[in-house]
Order: structure tokens, then C-alpha cells, then sequence
């Protein structure tokens, strides 16, 4: 097998060049490249600082909405136990009003059935007397004065609802 020998010149040109390369590398495109990774660097550092810091904040405000709710949900229950309660004193204070109108109505239809009772014993004593005339009219077959035997009879019968009963 043959060596390959490297021949010289074209190892110190190769050299030479590959050196000037890193050389005008390193002065013109390795620093600005260098310091745009940099920046980029950074940036993403800020970037993610900023969105540990949001995501905080986030949680805090999860936090404070969670808490919110809570007491939403304790006001909201307080406020139906509220509005039960006045339902009830609300239903018992329409019952007690119906039962008050049931009482008042019934009292008014004694009060108006003793009225229509003492309506009826008039006419009927009215009606008696009126029979009593009538049959005396016939009886004696002269007509009497009649406002004077009306009295009479009145007086006669009031006088019967005053004797005892046997």
C-alpha cells in the first residue's frame, strides 16, 4: 500500500487560508453572531421570566376567583334560605288572614241570619195579626178600625212571648 505524504506547501497554504478564515470569522461574523445568540439568549430568559410570572399571577387570580365563588355560593345559599323563610311567613301570614276572613264571613252570616230571623218573626207576626183582623172582621161582619186592633193584637201576642214556657 502507498503512503500518502502530505506535501508541504499545500498543507501550509491550506493552513494559512483555514487560519485567515477563522481569522475574518472571528472579527466579522463569529462576534455579531455570537451576540445575537446572546440576545436571543436573553430574550428567551425574559420571555419565560415573564411567563413564570404570569403564570403566578394567573394563579393568584385563579386563587382570588375560587375564593370569589366560594363566597358567591355562601351569599346565593344565604339568599334562598332568606327567601324561604319569608315564602313561610309569607303562607302562614295568608293562612292567618284566610282563617280571620273565614271567621268574619261566618260571624256576618250569623249576624245576617239573625237579622233575616227577626225579618220573618215580624212578617209572621205581622201576618198573624193580619189573619186575627180578619177573622174578628168576619166574626163581627163590621169592619174595625184597624191601626187600633192591630195594636191590639200586637200587644197580645208580644205579651204571649213573654209568659213562660211550659
Amino acid at each position: 500500500m502507498e503512503m500518502i505524504i502530505p506535501k508541504i506547501p499545500q498543507l501550509l497554504t491550506t493552513l494559512v487560508g483555514f487560519l485567515l478564515l477563522v481569522w475574518i470569522l472571528g472579527k466579522y461574523a463569529w462576534g455579531p453572531i455570537i451576540d445575537l445568540l446572546d440576545q436571543r439568549r436573553e430574550k428567551i430568559r425574559q420571555e419565560y421570566a415573564e411567563a413564570e410570572e404570569e403564570k403566578r399571577t394567573a394563579e393568584s387570580l385563579r386563587t382570588d376567583f375560587e375564593a370569589k365563588l366560594g363566597d358567591i355560593k355562601t351569599i346565593e345559599r344565604e339568599r334562598v334560605q332568606e327567601a324561604v323563610k319569608r315564602g313561610e311567613t309569607l303562607a302562614t301570614n295568608i293562612v292567618g288572614q284566610a282563617k280571620q276572613d273565614a271567621e268574619s264571613t261566618r260571624a256576618k252570616g250569623r249576624q245576617d241570619l239573625e237579622i233575616e230571623a227577626q225579618k220573618a218573626q215580624l212578617q209572621l207576626r205581622d201576618s198573624v195579626v193580619a189573619m186575627a183582623i180578619g177573622a174578628a172582621e168576619k166574626v163581627i161582619s163590621d169592619k174595625l178600625d184597624d191601626d187600633y186592633h192591630r195594636k191590639l193584637v200586637r200587644e197580645y201576642i208580644d205579651s204571649l212571648g213573654e209568659l213562660p214556657h211550659a
